[in-house]
């Protein structure tokens, strides 16, 4: 977002009695931008008089009642608190608060009744200033929060409302000075360590099955627990099936949540039936000895849309599908996004910002709720599970720098950006020669190309391809989630065509297709679509945007024009099995 603001207006987003912890990770170059106030809604992110006279908190007020907190402003330099528009306290080089714009930082804000304190990590640790208001008699009732930005596009997740930290907690007038302090480690955090310490595919079940029972004292020693289950699901359930079947539902709904779960969809399903019977095969609904409602908290959770035709067919006639509507549901919501993925999105996954990270839905431009569980649920089941190491690259707008064209082209992000044909990381090639009009290099460099076509080849068996193709390399691979392309300079706009993906450059699969697109329809202009689907959730080394139909309105109607293109999702630095 770039001077507007997203009002966090859900129930689970209110400050109440006018306290509240928020935390956030966030990736942008400057001016990360957080507002306060006692009511939502405001378009821009700093409120500009506007000679009218407003009644606010029992106090005449040109201006809505506000305090802003800015990370990173001033070329990120300093951390700004304001009030009402008006600049209250400015501190230069806080250690801690500098902004990335290469990878997310995570900060946290806690607010209590006028006392602002800032840190970063989890939220109470880490805290590098606390702003106080001091005029107490005139403190706004806050209960709204908003995020924004001022002159560049900064990225937002995992946005989370906790209670306000208390200051005995660790979280209180911390500054650029700190004291000295090696506490002893309690007895309880000394046994939690050495059992995690000690965790198998054999004993995390048992540590689980204890943590449950002791909760909340050890939630510490259960997190690290169920992220091991999650790495290891599938070694857990072949070697400890016993173990897994003693597994609570909501222990088991959290392994399956997490991200760091790599497993094959069908072997989740498979592990979630033998789960229902307590180890016994599940014939029908009738022999499944759980509640039915702990299944139906499970289930959900297998995400059918990745199963291959095969996968989809053989739980179609699984016992349990006969007689469970749930289970025929997710068949069904899996086999109609099969049926529609040339389409822009499934029906049934809802329109949502970062659900990897944080479950978000924009309901305007100005208003963020959070999502629901069953929408949350249902967006997850159309993502691929990632396997750790992947950098995340994420679509922000037409142009920005976050695409895989740039990270390549800065060395995954660490140096200055050099086009990445150039220093040879990249390949770029086309269906007719290089030539003055005929640009590789140019199509990732990011300048506006007047005239960049590829045109058409003629192949073996006679027909007529016209197509840019990106190669990341043998060592690199994408699962894209995102894909932008830019005209160049001429009249000649794309209609028809479809970005496929390969690993090979000879067996291709269809990413998205379009048919009489007309979202490229002046010079220059950029477009970007999401893309979805099974095919989507493969890791791909080359990608390639090929005509498959005349632009019959074009003056040479089998050039595929383009002066940029552009690719987001997870990137692997060794190719993804």
């Amino acid at each position: 977002m770039e001077a507007e603001c997203a009002w966090l207006t859900g129930e689970e987003f209110l400050l109440r009695d006018g306290k509240g912890c928020i935390s956030f990770e966030v990736k942008g170059d400057n001016d990360v931008t957080i507002l306060l106030k006692p009511q939502a809604g405001s378009r821009r992110w700093q409120h500009a008089a506007s000679g009218r006279q407003l009644q606010v908190e029992g106090r005449v007020s040109s201006i809505e009642s506000n305090y802003t907190v800015i990370l990173g402003s001033h070329r990120n330099s300093c951390l700004k608190f304001e009030k009402d528009g008006e600049i209250c306290c400015m501190v230069n080089n806080v250690p801690g608060a500098r902004l990335s714009s290469s990878v997310f930082t995570k900060f946290w804000l806690n607010y209590d009744n006028g006392s602002i304190t800032v840190g970063s990590g989890d939220p109470g640790s880490h805290a590098f200033y606390t702003w106080s208001d001091p005029d107490k008699t005139n403190t706004p009732h806050i209960r709204y929060a908003g995020l924004s930005a001022w002159d560049k596009h900064v990225a937002y997740r995992n946005i989370r409302i906790y209670p306000a930290v208390n200051p005995a907690d660790g979280a209180g007038k911390h500054t650029d000075q700190q004291v000295p302090f090696s506490p002893v480690a309690p007895l309880l955090d000394i046994c939690s360590d050495a059992l995690v310490g000690c965790l198998t595919e054999h004993s995390v079940c048992a540590v689980l099955t204890l943590a449950d029972c002791l909760s909340p004292v050890v939630d510490k020693l259960r997190g690290q627990a169920v992220e091991y289950l999650a790495r290891e699901f599938g070694a857990v359930a072949a070697s400890d099936p016993g173990g897994l079947c003693e597994l609570g539902p909501q222990t088991l709904a959290e392994a399956l949540r997490s991200d760091s779960l790599v497993c094959g969809e069908r072997a989740v399903f498979d592990a979630v039936m033998m789960w229902a019977g307590y180890g016994t095969p599940v014939r029908d609904a009738f022999s499944v000895c759980r509640p039915l409602h702990d299944v139906e908290l499970v289930l959900p959770l297998v995400r059918f849309p990745l199963m291959s035709d095969e996968e989809l067919q053989d739980v179609r006639v699984h016992p349990m599908a006969a007689r469970f509507p749930l289970l025929q549901e997710l068949v069904d919501e899996a086999l109609q996004a099969r049926a529609e993925e040339g389409g822009p999105r499934s029906p049934r996954a809802p329109h949502s910002q970062q659900l990897r990270g944080g479950p978000l839905s924009v309901e305007s431009k100005r208003h963020v709720r959070a999502l629901s569980a069953q929408e949350v649920a249902a967006s997850a089941r159309f993502q691929r599970r990632h396997r750790p190491g992947c950098s995340e690259l994420i679509y922000m707008y037409d142009g920005d720098h976050n695409g895989v064209c740039w990270f390549l082209g800065t060395s995954y992000g660490t140096q200055e950006w050099v086009n990445p044909v150039l220093a040879g990381v990249l390949q770029v090639r086309s269906s007719s020669p290089s030539c003055r009009f005929t640009d590789p290099r140019g199509l990732v460099s990011g300048n506006f190309l007047p005239n960049n076509f590829a045109g058409p080849r003629l192949e073996p068996g006679g027909q007529l391809t016209s197509w840019w193709l990106l190669d990341l390399g043998p060592t690199h691979s994408l699962v894209p989630n995102y894909y932008t392309l830019r005209h160049d300079g001429s009249t000649d706009f794309l209609r028809n065509w479809v970005l496929q993906g390969s690993n090979d450059g000879s067996g291709w699969v269809d990413l998205r297709r379009h048919i009489d697109d007309r979202r490229l329809g002046k010079p220059g202009q950029y477009a970007s679509w999401p893309v979805v689907g099974r095919a989507s959730a493969v890791p791909y080394r080359m990608f390639r945007v090929l005509l498959i139909g005349p632009n019959v309105e074009a003056q040479n109607p089998r050039h595929v024009c383009l002066s940029f293109f552009e690719l987001y999702g997870y990137f692997y630095r060794e190719a993804a099995c």
